[in-house]
């Protein structure tokens, strides 16, 4: 069976729980007010019949019938027991024949225990008392009492009423008044689109309850912003590199249709067609990469090697490109890692490309690797233009270059290195950071140490 649910809105629980909150605490002001006027008409009783036995009860002890004569002029009515019988009485009222009346109980003759019955229209009120032979029960008539407490009753009514509208009404105010910076919130929001990300909350001017709310809905602005900028540079970047290849292939392929060529000028032709078309294909491949290693769709074969054996096979690898442009290489250290080993030559791999390509002819490019607090940290450094401040959070980012014209010294690769050693560090836990001053340009990966077995 398909169960009923009751969806109401903030605004709907507020109010009821406010109303609801009045209207218990106006209820049980009225039933606590009600029980005390009642408690203290009953001491009041109490304290006037008692009075009134205590003025008869020596002398009922010496001489009852002067009491019996007296008590016809008493404003009480009074039921002189003996022995459970009844010997005398000062009106035609009947007293109760109940057990639970038996005036000779010991729940009936303890003190303030009243008795209350009614007969015809009266309704009245007795205290028995017990002297040393006889059982006196003194009654009074409570109409008075009666008449007070329902008109009592009646005042509660309506004034209960008119506090519970009125409580209404201004917990409807309360609720209303009290909401409006969230509903200016969302209007707020609501503004906010693609092409508006700088709207920002004004913090101070909420409510210290939203102020932390608002902090976090700006600062998630500032990442769609950031990230927006980013996918609008990545697009007109990746365009970039794109075009510029395919431009070239269009261009050229028109030059060679435009006359007839020699079969060297076709071979030629072709061969720069496929220069091309291999750039394209490795941005593309570039990019999967990338993606995959961000979302961890990467297969992975880990194991544990010794961080040395591999960067000198790098070393030995790119020592060709490095005498090319007059450039050595040291290296110094070692540590273990657990990871992929060609995921770890790749993202070093592109840290070595990336110095020979900016590093001055003549100087030499330092590798070295260290090992502490369960770390290991390896940095590779080259001396060449120093890269300004500004510049250097963005280094990471997808065809991301100082140079925005482009061209550079040397720069033959898309831009895409630093991002697929970036994904692949973080891909295993880890950091890289790139610092650069006086000429020196430091970048650090920083990975977790697999000399404990236990991680093999």
């Amino acid at each position: 069976m398909r169960s009923w649910r009751c969806t109401l809105s903030m605004k709907k629980k507020l109010l009821l729980m406010l109303v609801g909150m009045a209207f218990v605490t106006y209820f049980l002001l009225a039933f606590i007010l009600k029980f005390a006027i009642e408690r203290h008409f009953l001491n009041q009783d109490y304290n006037y019949i008692v009075s009134k036995f205590n003025a008869i009860e020596n002398t009922l002890l010496s001489s009852p019938q002067a009491v019996f004569d007296q008590s016809k002029n008493m404003p009480l009515y009074m039921w002189v027991f003996d022995k459970e019988k009844v010997i005398y009485k000062n009106s035609n009222l009947t007293f109760p024949s109940a057990q639970s009346f038996t005036p000779t109980a010991p729940n009936i003759l303890k003190r303030k225990n009243e008795i209350e019955w009614r007969e015809d229209s009266l309704a009245i009120r007795a205290f028995a008392f017990k002297s040393e032979r006889y059982v006196v029960v003194l009654g009074m008539s409570i109409n008075h009492h009666i008449v007070f407490l329902e008109e009592l009753a009646w005042i509660l009514f309506w004034t209960l009423g008119t506090a519970f509208v009125a409580s209404s009404v201004y917990s409807w105010w309360v609720v209303k008044k009290g909401l409006k910076p969230i509903a200016s919130l969302n209007q707020h929001i609501q503004q906010v689109t693609p092409e508006q990300l700088d709207l920002r909350l004004p913090v101070e001017s909420l409510p210290t309850e939203l102020q932390d709310l608002a902090r976090k809905h700006n600062a998630m602005l500032d990442r769609l912003q950031l990230g927006f900028q980013r996918l609008s540079d990545f697009s007109s970047d990746i365009a970039h590199e794109l075009k510029t290849p395919l431009t070239n292939v269009m261009t050229q392929n028109q030059v060679m249709l435009g006359a007839a060529r020699s079969e060297d000028e076709y071979q030629d032709a072709l061969a720069s067609t496929l220069e091309e078309l291999n750039r394209i294909t490795k941005t593309i491949n570039d990019l999967l990469y990338i993606a995959k290693a961000e979302n961890k769709l990467i297969h992975r074969n880990d194991e544990c090697f010794s961080v040395k054996a591999q960067i000198e096979r790098l070393v030995d690898y790119y020592d060709i490109l490095a005498e090319e442009a007059s450039l050595t290489m040291t290296y110094q250290g070692d540590a273990k890692l657990y990871m992929d080993k060609n995921m770890f030559e790749r993202a070093v791999g592109n840290l070595l490309s990336n110095a020979i390509r900016h590093a001055y002819a003549g100087t030499c490019i330092e590798l070295n690797v260290q090992e502490r607090d369960n770390q290991v940290l390896i940095t590779v450094a080259n001396q060449g233009d120093t890269i300004a401040e500004e510049n250097l959070p963005y280094l990471f980012d997808r065809f991301y270059r100082a140079d925005k014209s482009r061209v550079h010294r040397g720069s033959v690769g898309a831009g895409l290195g630093l991002s697929i050693t970036q994904s692949i560090i973080h891909a295993y836990g880890g950091a890289v950071n790139v610092s650069s001053e006086r000429s020196l340009t430091r970048f650090e990966i920083t990975l977790a140490s697999a000399s404990d077995d236990s991680k093999q």
